[in-house]
């Protein structure tokens, strides 16, 4: 069969299949891409969703948080003013609303520089709370302070305060800024407080201005966390206490004072006497009533002052090494009523010993002011002398008319001799250079041994039987060079000079008197004192002791010697850094 008889299938439907294949795929393909992006829609939307969600749950809790400081901090601050209120809170309320929301940007935030950031004003929140609190509390205590020691009269007064100031000034203007925070405003004029947040976003500055009421302008500002620092301290806030001196006062009178308020035995003259008293009034006979002192003891002021400044030292020392400047400036103008602007006047500008010294001058005539402010005093040639709390009071007899018209005189008693303890108190004290002389230690022991030898001379009624090295090798170089029994008429220094004698005069000096101190013993030679520490007080007292007979004499020496022993002890043991002046004194008692 041919072509035609059999001829080729053909499938016509072929091509059509392959397309509709092609398209069946392609329809799968783009629904299944749209499955699969509907999905990813679906999960981003959910994963959207649940950012979201976290976002919205991260902020509640952050909101919660802080309205939870927020509610804190306003219970424990205290109030002031409503001005100073109202912009303290502001300032919380803003730091608190910054700080949440760095808390949650900081969620997604990657850039070191914008993390430090969100930090930084998380940590500034928090700061400012506890010092805004602090800052709030030391305003409201130091107002409320100063409102009541203004009602109490108070004011630079022992248990009260004074403002803190470098001058009249500046004492003026925090002054204002106390009273206008706390109220007590009406005596200004244009008064203004304003608060806002400082430099380093940790702190707040106080600022208050106005006019005083003579005019001039005043413009105070204190920063929150200076003042806070200030406060703690205890050095220089705005209100600086007038401490009382009584403690040292209490100190000052043992071993003067006995518990009866009598003055001891060695701080008395021993002389009676019988003395008027300034008085007035009249019960009968002729003139006006005269009272009168019996059995009277006058106070060895200068010997009760002594025994003060002893202690008056230490306490000088601690006060100078424990005390601000303007804690030193309200003892001395306030506490030890010295009046305002001595401390910067007088004070201040001296140096350190200078200053020990005035310091101790003052507390001692303090402390004696207050041990003798009850007793009676009467005055002769000008000065005040002060007499034993146990005399006797009463009023002088008076003369009759008729004793008058007969013209009897009256009797006199001859005045008794007082004996000079100032010759005990040279020999306990020693040399002290005056203030800006500086000396050798030798020199120091020599015109100190020299002074003893003086009043160790009086005090025997002798003029030469005590002597210094010193002044016994003068005076042995002065002496006559005899050759044998021959005077050659030469002195013993020109005997040396001019070669009669070899060698050299100090070395032969020692041969014959080796001490410090000489006395004149039998024949009229003079022999060293031995046993004694001449650089002591404690030592010189004990050999003024030994040197003494007189029972009264040898009592107040006797009553001396505790004070000395105190003095030597401060001479080697001085004020530790740190240490307070009460500490001082007590490590100064116990080892006594």
């Amino acid at each position: 069969m041919g072509y035609y008889e059999n001829p080729p299938i053909i499938n016509s439907n072929r091509g059509s299949e392959t397309i509709s294949s092609s398209i069946v795929n392609a329809a799968n393909s783009l629904s299944q891409g749209l499955i699969a992006r509907g999905e990813r829609k679906s999960q981003e939307e959910k994963e959207r969703k649940l950012t979201l969600q976290k976002l919205q749950d991260r902020k509640n809790e952050t909101d919660l948080f802080y309205n939870e400081k927020l509610s804190e901090w306003s219970s424990k601050t205290q109030k002031t003013n409503d001005v100073v209120d109202g912009q303290l809170s502001k300032l919380v309320q803003d730091k608190i609303t910054l700080a949440a929301d760095s808390r949650i940007a900081l969620l997604n935030e990657t850039e070191p520089s914008k993390r430090q950031e969100y930090l930084k004003n998380i940590k500034n929140a928090d700061v400012f709370l506890e010092s805004s609190t602090k800052f709030a509390k030391s305003l409201a205590i130091q107002t409320a302070t100063w409102r009541l020691d203004t009602k109490a009269v108070k004011v630079g007064e022992a248990g009260g305060h004074v403002v803190n100031g470098s001058n009249d000034e500046q004492i003026l203007d925090n002054t204002a800024f106390l009273e206008i925070v706390g109220g007590m405003d009406a005596r200004y004029k244009d008064a203004n407080v304003s608060l806002e947040a400082d430099e380093t976003g940790e702190g707040a500055i106080l600022t208050v201005s106005g006019k005083h009421d003579d005019g001039r302008e005043f413009k105070v500002s204190i920063n929150s966390n200076a003042f806070d620092k200030a406060e703690v301290e205890g050095e220089d806030g705005l209100l600086i206490p007038v401490e009382s001196i009584d403690t040292f006062n209490t100190q000052a009178k043992e071993g003067v004072v006995d518990k009866k308020g009598n003055i001891m035995p060695g701080y008395l003259s021993q002389k009676r006497e019988t003395v008027d008293l300034p008085s007035s009034g009249t019960s009968g006979g002729i003139g006006k009533d005269i009272y009168q002192i019996v059995n009277g003891q006058r106070l060895e002021e200068k010997v009760i002052k002594d025994a003060i400044a002893k202690k008056a030292e230490i306490t000088a020392t601690g006060y100078l090494g424990a005390d601000s400047p303007s804690r030193l400036r309200t003892l001395i103008d306030y506490s030890l009523k010295q009046g305002v602007g001595y401390y910067d006047t007088q004070f201040k500008g001296k140096d350190l010993a200078q200053q020990k010294q005035l310091l101790k001058n003052i507390l001692t005539e303090k402390a004696f002011y207050e041990m003798t402010s009850a007793l009676e005093k009467t005055t002769e040639g000008g000065k005040t002398v002060y007499w034993n709390p146990t005399a006797d009071i009463k009023i002088k007899d008076k003369v009759s008319a008729a004793s008058l018209r007969s013209g009897m005189p009256k009797e006199e008693k001859p005045e008794e001799v007082l004996y000079q303890e100032e010759y005990f108190d040279e020999i306990i004290n020693g040399y002290n250079p005056p203030v800006g002389i500086k000396l050798q230690p030798g020199q120091v022991e020599y015109r100190t041994r020299s002074s003893l030898a003086e009043n160790l001379n009086r005090l025997t009624g002798a003029t030469d039987k005590y002597i210094t090295k010193e002044d016994l090798y003068a005076q042995w170089l002065k002496s006559p060079y005899k050759s044998g029994k021959f005077d050659t008429g030469l002195t013993m220094q020109e005997a040396y000079k001019d070669g009669k004698i070899k060698g050299k005069p100090e070395d032969k000096f020692k041969t014959i008197w080796n001490g410090k101190l000489f006395v004149k013993g039998e024949g009229g030679a003079y022999v060293p004192v031995k046993g004694y520490d001449l650089k002591t007080a404690s030592g010189r007292v004990k050999l003024a002791l030994d040197q003494t007979t007189n029972t009264t004499e040898k009592k107040i020496l006797q009553k001396k010697l505790s004070g000395a022993r105190l003095a030597d002890w401060m001479q080697i043991n001085p004020i530790k850094n740190g240490e307070s002046q009460q500490q001082y004194a007590i490590r100064a008692q116990k080892s006594m």
